[in-house]
């Protein structure tokens, strides 16, 4: 049996696999987004239907233990998910939560890779107000066409933050 990926390269193939899969299932896709408290969800998606899906990766119970700040992130979503992989003990995970399995492993060139993803709990639908929804639906939307500038024209980004660190 091949030793277990490290924590870093075991998120990493999480996150691929979940990606994949919430664009299967139609969802856009943001890492790292930036919710309104200045906490940054792993992955946010945005279904067809309008709803935001917060989606938290955990690399192993250690990862789990350490990090706490994923009840406030339940303000900011309409259904919030624990990605994990096959070795993760399920049992330590709320059931207020959505659980998201990833089958991770070393590809053959040794890099870490998932093999397949899949949701295996919905959580509980919590509808986000209106209001909030609007504010959300809008950040998301900014981040995304930010990201998508910065990558289409990397020059002007590099030139824009040396000329605002002049002035």
């Amino acid at each position: 049996m091949p030793d277990p990926l490290p924590a870093p390269h075991t998120q990493t193939a999480i996150r691929m696999g979940v990606s994949q899969m919430c664009r299967q299932h139609g969802w856009a896709v943001l890492h790292e987004f930036s919710l309104p408290d200045r906490r940054r969800a792993d992955i946010m998606a945005l279904t067809p239907q309008g709803h935001l899906v917060c989606i938290e990766i955990k690399s192993g119970l250690p990862d789990f233990r350490a990090d706490r700040k994923w009840s406030d992130y339940l303000p900011w979503c309409d259904r919030m998910y624990f990605a994990v992989n096959q070795d993760f003990p399920r049992t330590v995970l709320p059931d207020t939560t959505g659980l998201i399995v990833a089958a991770t492993d070393r590809g053959a060139d040794g890099r870490p890779t998932c093999v397949d993803c899949a949701i295996i709990h919905h959580p509980p639908h919590t509808a986000l107000a209106p209001a909030r929804r609007r504010k959300l639906t809008l950040q998301f939307a900014l981040q995304a066409a930010e990201r998508l500038g910065r990558m289409e024209m990397p020059q002007l980004d590099q030139t824009l933050r040396t000329a605002l660190r002049v002035e």
